[in-house]
């Protein structure tokens, strides 16, 4: 069975002087970086995909270096748009309102939910559309737009508790077939988390 893995990226360190878009990774985040990489389940990965934000091409580069596995990066697949510095109340309930009131931006310059969506949903049909079915591909994004497409694919509405709940670094396992999910999101050490045998077999 082939797998389509979605991967958030590691944790950040959020500075109100700069873009969120271009954050850099916390030294947990660099942590996690090296738990990804370190994990099972890349020797069955055709190929990666990620956001242009550093913050998941830094993964990226590590499993092309150390699993010798192309990435690319791809349009489409960036966080809901939202850069500017806001406190990390106001960012909850922003949040909140973003995933209740989907085809409303919650506040001025952010991207609604249901823009944000229908963007990334159609970078993953093009991500998909380039490979085969047996292909195990591996999609490194970011947290809101994730859990837009979890629901998407389930035909569900998004909601702001499942966005919370995503952590840094976290995996979900879909069947490349049908992409559905087989596992929630997973933490490191990743147990439970399937993979195919090795691609080079």
């Amino acid at each position: 069975m082939a797998f389509l893995y979605l991967i958030r990226h590691p944790r950040t360190q959020p500075d109100p002087a700069v873009p969120a878009s271009q954050w850099q990774l916390s030294d947990e985040g660099r942590a996690q970086v090296n738990a990804l990489v370190g994990a099972r389940f890349w020797q069955g990965v055709s190929a990666v995909y990620t956001s242009y934000q550093y913050k998941t091409t830094v993964v990226g580069e590590a499993v092309r270096a150390a699993h010798n596995i192309p990435y690319t990066p791809i349009e489409g697949l960036d966080e809901a748009r939202r850069d500017e510095w806001v406190p990390a109340e106001g960012f909850r309930a922003a949040q909140a309102a973003f995933f209740s009131r989907v085809y409303t931006a919650p506040l001025p310059g952010w991207e609604s939910a249901y823009a944000a969506q229908t963007r990334f949903s159609a970078a993953m049909d093009h991500v998909l559309s380039r490979h085969s079915m047996s292909d195990t591909l591996a999609v490194v994004s970011h947290a809101s737009v994730l859990t837009l497409y979890v629901a998407y694919l389930l035909h569900e509405m998004p909601s702001y508790e499942a966005w919370s709940t995503l952590g840094f670094a976290d995996i979900m396992t879909l069947d490349r077939a049908s992409l559905r999910p087989i596992t929630g999101f997973l933490e490191a050490p990743y147990a439970g988390l399937p993979y195919t045998v090795n691609r080079h077999l």
